[in-house]
């Protein structure tokens, strides 16, 4: 009975090696990176422990042996994402979390984290995971934008201030102030799209059939976003909700990187 248990127990151990080696195995296109190279700047948040600024091969690794299934990484040995997996069950269903790392394809630096979680059925309604969300994100990052703070940048006293002259009236740090409009504009679905005043005196922005809730830091130097369909579009399920990490901040410092091991010394 003893034997028979240690050898039940060898090889659960050998199983579980066995999916850990494989997960890694699999980020073979990942290992041309140094995964001990590290970049001075990171984000002050960070998205389940991944920090905009970290080693795309180590926050892999680590993902994938605590659970995490590699899904993909896009582009082979010129690759850019990687997308890893986590599932757990919800309801007569599963929840499931996409977890996306973008890095530089030079060095490996992770420049984007986004979370995303969905629902594998389509018939259950994910407000009440939105609801959660929403809560964990403010019990862990705070309270977002407030809609006080978008009236004073646009400078106006209306209900439905608009996200184009929110943008206009940003103040940033110049050496990152294309970026950020970069990234912004993309926010700007319509003319008309503006933001809103939800509970608890929170900015939340429509835009499209969407709506996003804004954690900035740094002067918007560093941007959280929180976004989901909106539930007036009647098309909540089978939709996502969407945690995004950004810094520019961590970008910049990449372009102007230099790895340590850039000469290379060859003795003949």
């Amino acid at each position: 009975m003893i034997i028979s248990r240690m050898l039940c127990f060898v090889s659960l151990c050998f199983s579980s090696f066995a999916v850990q080696a494989q997960e890694t195995d699999n980020l073979s296109s990942l290992h041309r990176f140094n995964p001990d190279a590290t970049l001075p700047v990171i984000s002050s948040m960070n998205i389940r422990q991944v920090y905009a600024g970290n080693n795309v091969l180590a926050k892999s690794i680590a993902l994938a042996q605590s659970g995490g299934k590699l899904q993909y990484i896009s582009g082979g040995n010129r690759s850019s994402e990687v997308k890893i997996e986590f599932q757990q069950p919800y309801k007569e269903s599963e929840l499931i979390e996409s977890l996306e790392l973008h890095f530089d394809k030079k060095y490996g630096f992770i420049n984007q984290v986004t979370l995303t979680y969905k629902i594998a059925s389509r018939y259950l309604d994910i407000l009440p995971v939105y609801d959660k969300t929403l809560q964990q994100a403010v019990s862990k990052y705070g309270e977002p934008l407030s809609f006080k703070t978008v009236q004073d940048i646009v400078k106006t006293s209306s209900s439905k201030p608009k996200f184009a002259d929110f943008r206009a009236n940003l103040t940033v740090k110049p050496e990152l102030k294309d970026e950020i409009a970069q990234y912004l504009n993309y926010k700007q679905v319509t003319s008309k799209t503006h933001f809103i005043e939800s509970e608890n005196g929170r900015a939340l922005l429509l835009t499209g059939f969407k709506q996003c809730y804004f954690w900035p830091k740094q002067e918007f130097a560093e941007i959280l976003t929180l976004c989901a369909f909106q539930p007036s579009s009647g098309n909540m399920k089978g939709q996502g909700v969407t945690l995004s990490l950004v810094d520019f901040r961590v970008k910049q410092a990449i372009e102007h990187y230099q790895s340590e091991e850039a000469e290379i010394n060859i003795n003949l």
